[in-house]
């Protein structure tokens, strides 16, 4: 049953006006349609899985962080620590690029460090660290 807006009278649902004052009902409601920010074939996604960090990836972060460090102050320390954290991080999938870096920053630091040690030891010749000409 519809009640009429105008005077209250009680109707038919199918009736389009009001038999008692002729004030034309309101068209039903449609079905409701997609949002309007949505094409109609787009579904909505799913809601996004928390992430969750590894071991690895703490452990390709703390590579990279120590390897850079070890330029710095305590390469001895650092850029071994550097070094295997970073190939231990290697394995996981998110941070792989960052645990690349760390190898290659904390292998080439460990070159430059072993380099250095042995040129104030003197047991490198004098061509080799400061070049031949």
């Amino acid at each position: 049953m519809k009640q009429c807006p105008a005077c209250g009278q009680l109707s038919e649902d199918h009736s389009p006006v009001c038999p008692r004052c002729g004030t034309a009902f309101p068209p039903p409601p449609g079905p409701p349609g997609p949002p309007a920010f949505l094409p109609r074939s787009a579904a909505p996604l799913p809601p996004l899985a928390p992430k969750v960090f590894t071991w690895m990836d703490v452990s390709t972060v703390l590579g990279f962080v120590s390897s850079v460090l070890g330029y710095f102050f305590a390469s001895v320390l650092l850029l071994p620590l550097g070094l295997i954290a970073s190939i231990l991080g290697f394995r996981g999938d998110r941070t792989r690029g960052l645990a690349v870096a760390g190898i290659v920053i904390s292998a080439i630091g460990l070159l430059i460090k072993i380099m250095a040690v042995l040129d104030e030891l003197a047991l490198l010749p004098h061509w080799f660290t400061n070049g031949v000409w």
